[in-house]
């Protein structure tokens, strides 16, 4: 016990070791609340809507234009590698310049995104590419709700820089107390407010959302930029240069590209469940997506410090530091595995008491599959932050981008053989463990190598320097 004591008072005595330590905890804190907030708002949407076919909608038309928060051309995590690296460093005028010019940047491509995109809905027939009934919700009401969704993330698209360069401070539980208070007004609403119809509760909760998704970045951002941690940063456009912009963007479009063929592979499931099996197929697929994804909810919370953290010590070039942090989040991801299939036996008892009259019957083939794809998602978010953290995005572009290519031809294969939905989730599973052992051996050579340099260039001898007593500067 004195030793583990010792060990930790040891550990706590770097200043970055004790602030990531700090982070982790206070997310887990607010993230806890989070998570327990997320379980409790299903059966509240579940009552809200009345009919499992719109709240199918609801969830699909957030993944759609979820989509746009993505097509940021890698600007928010180029400058999120880049700003970490400048302030590691102690460059305060190149971070800045970072910040000032991904804003513009950020600005200049939405504009005409939001404006085009705007238009372009109201000539959509959004009741048939959704597969929802026109006497559900009608095509007026539907393309209201999805306008102001879409106008909102795109203000979203600006306004979620303020994340990134907090995540690049070192300070990311700020994050999740933001993502808490997003989550959190929602949830209010809907526990209070109950509409004269479907339409009017439909429109209300679009109307909800989007302020529950700007207000909290906006009123971060105007205060953080007023304090001292970020007052040397606040952007501005004189300090906007297109040469910044370009670095940014150049080093972002690797994480673009990994980012938009994860999420093909990924965040296409309630588009493929909706379009192939039927959009109440999703509300099922929500209730084991949650629960097997609470996990490595919580992993990825654990390590989204982690991430700025290695490109801070790779900066700084303490390469045995990133590959004793990553042994350690080996053993956690094995130990999370464990905890998912532990889950399956007391699944059916877990939807009871969650969603009680609302329950649904647990398949166990279904949940099994869960299982193994939320064990695949752990280790596939240990072994992307390091990789992230590096800068090296050549595995996962090349992986991804394969699986998502390969996944309706795929699934519609799998359908031919068995008419269940979970062949969309057995699928995903299937891509991330393939994935996993190839970037498994890709991180572990990496680091050996750097190590390798490293301990290389601290053996070579020096130059021998003549003393000042021959006659030379020493």
């Amino acid at each position: 016990m004195k030793t583990i004591l010792k060990k930790l008072k040891h550990y706590l005595e770097d200043k970055d070791e004790r602030n990531l330590l700090i982070n982790v905890l206070l997310a887990f804190g607010v993230k806890g609340i989070s998570m327990v907030i997320s379980l409790y708002s299903m059966p509240l949407y579940i009552k809200y809507f009345e009919n499992d076919d719109v709240l199918g909608l609801w969830y699909t038309i957030l993944s759609l234009l979820n989509w746009i928060l993505i097509c940021d051309l890698g600007l928010g995590n180029g400058l999120r590698n880049r700003l970490t690296t400048a302030l590691a460093t102690g460059n305060s005028q190149k971070a800045k310049n970072y910040i000032s010019s991904t804003y513009a940047a950020l600005t200049v491509l939405i504009l005409p995104v939001t404006l085009l995109g705007g238009v372009l809905l109201q000539f959509v027939d959004l009741n048939r590419f959704l597969n929802i009934d026109s006497t559900l919700i009608s095509p007026r009401t539907l393309g209201i709700a999805t306008t102001i969704l879409f106008v909102g993330i795109c203000l979203n698209f600006v306004l979620k820089t303020i994340n990134v360069i907090i995540y690049a401070v070192q300070k990311s539980s700020l994050n999740n107390i933001l993502y808490l208070i997003t989550s959190v007004i929602p949830l209010i609403f809907i526990f209070l407010f109950k509409g004269k119809n479907v339409e009017q509760n439909l429109i209300a909760l679009t109307v909800v959302h989007v302020l529950a998704l700007n207000l909290p970045p906006l009123l971060a951002s105007l205060i953080l930029f007023k304090n001292k941690l970020l007052r040397s940063c606040t952007p501005s456009l004189k300090h906007c240069t297109k040469q910044t912009a370009l670095d940014v963007l150049t080093f972002g479009l690797r994480f673009f590209l990994a980012q938009i063929f994860f999420m093909l592979l990924i965040n296409t499931n309630e588009i493929l469940l909706t379009k192939i099996f039927g959009s109440d197929t999703v509300v099922d697929y929500s209730i084991y997506y949650k629960l097997f994804t609470f996990v490595g909810s919580l992993f990825m919370l654990a390590l989204t410090p982690i991430w700025s953290k290695v490109t801070k010590d790779l900066a700084q070039k303490r390469y045995q530091r990133i590959r004793k942090t990553n042994r350690f989040l080996y053993l956690l991801a094995v130990l999370a595995a464990v905890a998912e299939f532990t889950l399956v036996p007391f699944l059916q008892l877990a939807i009871n008491i969650w969603l009680k009259e609302d329950a649904i019957t647990v398949h166990l083939p279904t949940a099994l599959i869960f299982a193994f794809y939320g064990s695949m998602y752990i280790f596939n978010v240990v072994l992307t932050t390091i990789a992230n953290g590096m800068g090296d995005l050549r595995t996962q572009i090349v992986f991804f981008g394969i699986a998502s290519l390969l996944k309706l031809p795929t699934v519609l294969l799998l359908d031919s053989f068995t008419d269940h939905w979970a062949i969309v989730v057995l699928y995903n599973g299937a891509a991330l463990l393939l994935f996993c052992c190839v970037q498994l051996v890709w991180v572990e050579r990496k680091l050996k190598n750097l190590t390798k340099e490293t301990d290389d260039s601290v053996l070579e001898p020096s130059p021998a320097k003549p003393s000042q007593k021959d006659g030379f500067t020493q």
